[in-house]
């Protein structure tokens, strides 16, 4: 029965929420001017959310407000100033993607629901219960998962009274969200921030095999595999599209309203998808959902594609005939255009009872306290090859940390890992950010049996289940940490025993972020800078690749590397490391040495990551001369020197956002 449902709309403008309502929806999600994930939608303003409750309830139709960024610390004043105007109106629900947001909700406004946003990237049971321990209600899958992945979860989701939400329409990202940081390197536009330029869907130069638009994807459509999201037991239902027009949500909305009444009264599938494909779209797939990850799911052209599938429909080649139908649908469009704005001026027109506003005291901002480092930072050192093992013998590395990234295969590579991590017993774990399905019961196995003096982990289950095994652990540096609240949070909360903070945050607004006590405090110094991680393959539209589709053998196995260059001229590197996912690296290291001038005091580990990715960065030191270096850098008195030495061995770098923050 589809009385499971809830069809979740998206609002970008006022226009668009009212569109939704009058097409059906049962809740719609919005932003307002700050703090939400779609910059560049419209959004609202307070006094537009709270003439717009009213008449969403009086329809059935709930109202969710998208807080769903990183938060900086010169921010969260003006957060809870938001947050106590919101508690007194009738809002149905909050979206967020920061922990430090997340527990500030969670001990003061325990009277709004709690969302978790796609941004924080959950495929995993340990998640779902990290996020239901923050107080969340329902949690956004990752768009990347299988129907026979995303069951399990759903069903464990209704075990433990946290709702699984799915997108089922509207457009895929070429990243796992949360995980994508291209956008804020070339631009200081940070998806995490909602400020995505959409580097995925630009022009690059045409690669080997003839793509100009190598990591544009085609758009998500379910229509026609609703029986399977009934078997799984999903909840809600995502539209996606903040930044699509009235006409589309009213029309996709309204094609899926008419879709779960008809499979709830008649059990019968409609199968006509011709309405959706007269708006806006980049032709569909359902690659991610039926795990069919295969070079279909791209097309070359980030643009409308409406008027190309008609014409394909039509096999029509004359482009004077193209052109005519393409007329057609922009007038078929524009009737779509006036049917909305007639449907919404019924709406409004219809009288509406205004709630009395609810009488609740301000919750003020809690102090926190900073306790400064009394002691020099401990350097650490991220390996992935065996043949850097024999540094682990070098008694001038003595008093360095060494940890060894875990595979994002690690169901299939269960054994080895164990073995060499027995092995080495000095070497400590740490855990990639996606673990699927398999993958993430591997990880704890791995936890269970090795039971490490500390690890890290960029998976939010995984440092869930280290709790939950009274396990030291640091939140790694794509959780995205980023005030000082989810340093709180962490720590209250979790029982971690430290964290990394965000890359992304510049020197001057890591300024007054407070540590608290008996908490590390760390920061990556120098690695291959990953933008982007994907499920896909990047080199079927780029280098080329033999297999039509990714099968078991290539998230483990596979190892490639090659270039994309856009249409300035500015490169970036694509590697596939064996062992695990895709990314898309920065063409140069990231290397930043003003922080140790800047804000040494303030960490007490520093990292440097030694992993094979290729870039445009040359080292002419040795790996064990290179980590001694760093080692030498923690010593005020020879610390301009080692800078100096270091700088002109390592080049060329990025220090990314450091200068230019979110």
């Amino acid at each position: 029965m589809t009385s499971q449902f809830e069809l979740l709309a998206p609002g970008g403008d006022l226009a668009s929420i009212h569109a939704a309502i009058a097409a059906g929806a049962d809740a719609i999600y919005c932003g307002l001017g700050r703090f939400n994930a779609r910059n560049r939608a419209e959004n609202l303003t307070l006094e537009q959310l709270k003439a717009v409750l009213p008449l969403a309830h009086q329809h059935h139709c709930k109202i969710f407000v998208t807080l769903n960024i990183m938060l900086l610390e010169s921010e969260l004043n003006a957060v809870v100033k938001l947050l106590n105007q919101l508690m007194r109106i009738e809002i149905d629900g909050v979206i967020i993607q920061d922990l430090g947001l997340a527990y500030l909700l969670k001990q003061y406004y325990p009277m709004l629901d709690l969302h978790a946003s796609t941004q924080l990237n959950s495929h995993n049971r340990g998640q779902i219960l990290l996020l239901k321990q923050l107080g969340c209600s329902r949690v956004n899958l990752s768009r990347e998962l299988s129907i026979d992945e995303i069951k399990p979860l759903a069903q464990f989701g209704w075990l433990h009274d946290v709702k699984m939400e799915v997108f089922v329409h509207g457009s895929y990202c070429i990243g796992f969200s949360g995980l994508c940081y291209m956008s804020s390197l070339r631009n200081g536009a940070s998806g995490n921030r909602g400020r995505c330029s959409q580097p995925c869907r630009d022009t690059y130069q045409t690669t080997a095999v003839g793509v100009k638009h190598p990591l544009n994807m085609k758009d998500n459509c379910a229509y026609l595999e609703l029986p399977k999201l009934v078997d799984a037991g999903v909840y809600s239902l995502k539209v996606e599209g903040r930044i699509k027009k009235p006409h589309y949500v009213y029309t996709v909305v309204q094609q899926w309203r008419k879709q779960l009444d008809s499979y709830e009264q008649t059990g019968e599938l409609l199968t006509d998808t011709t309405p959706l494909y007269t708006v806006f779209n980049r032709d569909f797939s359902t690659g991610y959902l039926n795990a069919d990850i295969q070079r279909g799911m791209f097309i070359d052209n980030p643009r409308n594609h409406a008027a190309e599938h008609f014409a394909n429909l039509a096999a029509v080649n004359d482009e004077a005939e193209k052109q005519r139908i393409k007329v057609r649908v922009y007038d078929e469009n524009t009737a779509i255009m006036a049917k909305v704005d007639a449907a919404v001026s019924q709406l409004l027109a219809e009288p509406i009872n205004q709630p009395s506003p609810r009488k609740i005291a301000d919750v003020h901002l809690p102090k926190l306290t900073t306790h400064p480092c009394d002691t020099a930072p401990s350097l650490s050192v991220l390996l992935s090859s065996k043949d850097d093992l024999a540094l682990l013998q070098n008694p001038a590395l003595a008093n360095v940390h060494f940890y060894w990234q875990v595979p994002a295969s690690l169901a299939r590579d269960f054994d080895a890992t164990l073995s060499l991590l027995q092995q080495y017993p000095q070497l400590r774990p740490w855990f990639p950010a996606v673990l699927i399905d398999d993958n993430y019961d591997a990880a704890i196995k791995l936890l269970e049996t090795l039971r490490p003096e500390l690890l890290v982990t960029n998976n939010s289950g995984v440092g869930y289940a280290a709790q939950q095994l009274q396990l030291h652990w640091l939140a790694g540096p794509q959780l995205n940490t980023s005030n000082s609240y989810a340093l709180a949070c962490l720590q209250q909360e979790f029982a971690a025993s430290g964290a990394f903070i965000s890359n992304e945050i510049a020197g001057f607004q890591l300024k007054h972020i407070k540590r608290p006590a008996n908490f590390r405090l760390a920061y990556m110094l120098y690695q291959p800078l990953a933008l982007l991680t994907s499920r896909q393959c990047l080199f079927q539209q780029t280098l080329g690749c033999r297999k039509q589709k990714i099968n078991k053998g290539c998230l483990p196995r596979c190892s490639k590397t090659t270039e994309l260059f856009n249409e300035n001229g500015e490169q970036y590197r694509i590697a596939k490391l064996a062992g695990q996912h895709n990314a898309i690296y920065s063409a140069e290291h990231y290397l930043n040495l003003a922080l140790l001038e800047e804000h040494a005091d303030m960490f007490t580990e520093l990292f440097i990551d030694l992993s094979d990715v290729d870039t445009a960065t040359r080292c002419t030191l040795t790996k064990a001369a290179l980590i001694e270096q760093f080692a030498a850098l923690l010593n005020r008195q020879q610390r301009q020197a080692v800078m100096e030495q270091l700088s002109h061995a390592i080049s060329p770098t990025t220090q990314g956002q450091y200068h230019s923050g979110l």
